[in-house]
């Protein structure tokens, strides 16, 4: 008959594997790879109930031994069917699924009483489920394979028992309390694990879902801006021929030019929404003709305007890691330049630089203006991205934001300071620095 304190402890395991075999009953009813494995559980459950009340009635004691077995059985079939549904692939028929249970048993209850069996078959599992643990790279297969360790070390503690070697009821007493922790860990590392990925998968219905709005958006976009272009082409032919031919012709060409750039715009703000999830490529480009068609856009879509722009560029070309989208960024620091200035001649000087900062070498590239400038306590909101709402922007934030974007994915930096320090009235200084790239 077994101790009080030892009936005690018994106890204790059997309502901690109640416990981790009520989690993993909820576990299984979403993550159906792990269906077998709740039969272990339930086997496991049913031993230590056994073990505990043994003192009680003497039968619970050879009903535990069996189910102790059974157990060791259930584990390595689950892990045998896991291993033939990873690798093998091929449907296992219930007629196999019972002959690889019989087989089992068979010869596991052949040797009953020679415990060396079951080390053998625990070893064997544990291979199988180390492999299966590399292929599937789940958290709750590593503890699985450490519950398996547990299993191992519970029968090699009763392998001492049976050769009456010394301290055997004590290494077999650890090897339990290891062996129904780890177990119980797994249940709850498996429950988190599936709410992780219940998480994800919700998170890619939300990004599909967004994806689909977008795309749809940006559809509706681009229909209108064809319309506003076809209408444009309709008004200078009907004007053909007329006192307001030529005016019309460049107002029409304006038009062309402003559908076709908030075309890009629609395309580049897509590329802008997936920098998140995708990698966008960057290569070595000469940042001076996107600088200069930025320019010429600027000249021609603000005619009314007296514009003076000046570069200050000591170098023959200028060559950074970017895309495309760089001319949106140049686009906005421009617009902004001429839209919130209410000088009668806006004056914009670009000066270009090198500079070095924590070991890395830049461009630096200064768009100094005369303009309404930026006050120190929106210098930094106005490339934050809700702070384009705000009706005291002018539209400036929304831009800035998207440029702040772009500079940040080709590891660059931007901020503005005031053209004359401690004055923002006198105009603005935004400065962009561009990590320089070898290539050429």
């Amino acid at each position: 008959m077994p101790s009080i304190d030892l009936t005690y402890l018994e106890i204790v395991l059997a309502v901690i594997t109640i416990i981790g075999s009520t989690v993993f009953l909820f576990v299984t009813l979403k993550r159906r790879d792990l269906k077998y494995w709740l039969f272990t559980y339930i086997s496991l459950t049913l031993a230590y109930i056994s073990n505990s009340i043994r003192v009680f009635v003497d039968i619970f004691e050879t009903i535990s031994y069996i189910l102790f077995g059974l157990t060791v059985i259930l584990a390595n079939i689950a892990i045998f069917i896991e291993y033939h549904d990873t690798f093998i692939k091929k449907p296992l028929t219930i007629s196999s699924k019972l002959t690889l249970l019989v087989v089992l048993m068979i010869s596991d209850y052949t040797y009953i009483g020679l415990v060396c069996f079951l080390i053998l078959l625990i070893l064997i599992g544990f291979g199988l489920l180390v492999r299966i643990t590399f292929k599937k790279k789940t958290l709750t297969h590593v503890f699985l394979c450490f519950a398996e360790l547990g299993a191992l070390f519970s029968a090699i503690g009763n392998l001492f028992i049976l050769f009456n070697m010394e301290a055997a009821q004590e290494i077999n007493i650890g090897a339990d309390i290891f062996f129904v922790t780890i177990l119980f860990v797994t249940g709850i590392v498996a429950y988190l694990e599936e709410r992780l990925t219940e998480s994800e998968r919700k998170y890619k219905e939300f990004y599909n879902r967004e994806s689909f709005y977008k795309d749809l958006v940006a559809h509706d976009i681009n229909n209108v801006l064809q319309s506003i272009e076809s209408s444009a082409e309709l008004l200078s032919i009907y004007l053909k021929g007329s006192e307001k031919e030529n005016e019309s012709q460049e107002l029409t060409e304006i038009i062309k030019e402003q559908v076709e750039r908030g075309a890009k715009l629609v395309s580049n703000i897509r590329m802008l929404s997936d920098l998140d999830n995708e990698e966008i490529s960057l290569e070595p480009i000469d940042l001076l003709k996107y600088l200069e068609k930025a320019i010429n856009f600027i000249e021609k879509s603000s005619p009314e305007r007296n514009i003076n722009i000046h570069i200050e560029n000591p170098y023959e070309y200028i060559n950074v890691l970017a895309n495309e989208l760089i001319i949106e960024v140049f686009d906005n620091i421009l617009t902004n330049a001429v839209k919130h200035n209410q000088q009668s001649q806006v004056e914009i000087l670009i000066r270009i630089r090198k500079e070095d900062r924590d070991d890395h070498s830049y461009y630096k590239f200064e768009f100094i203006d005369n303009g309404d400038g930026v006050p120190d306590y929106l210098k930094e909101k106005i490339f934050q991205r809700l702070y384009g709402k705000s009706k005291t922007v002018g539209g400036m934030g929304l831009g800035l934001s998207l440029v702040k974007k772009i500079i940040t994915h080709y590891d660059g930096y931007i901020w503005v300071e005031d053209k004359v320090k401690g004055k923002h009235k006198k105009g603005s200084k935004f400065i962009i620095l561009l990590p320089i790239s070898i290539n050429r």
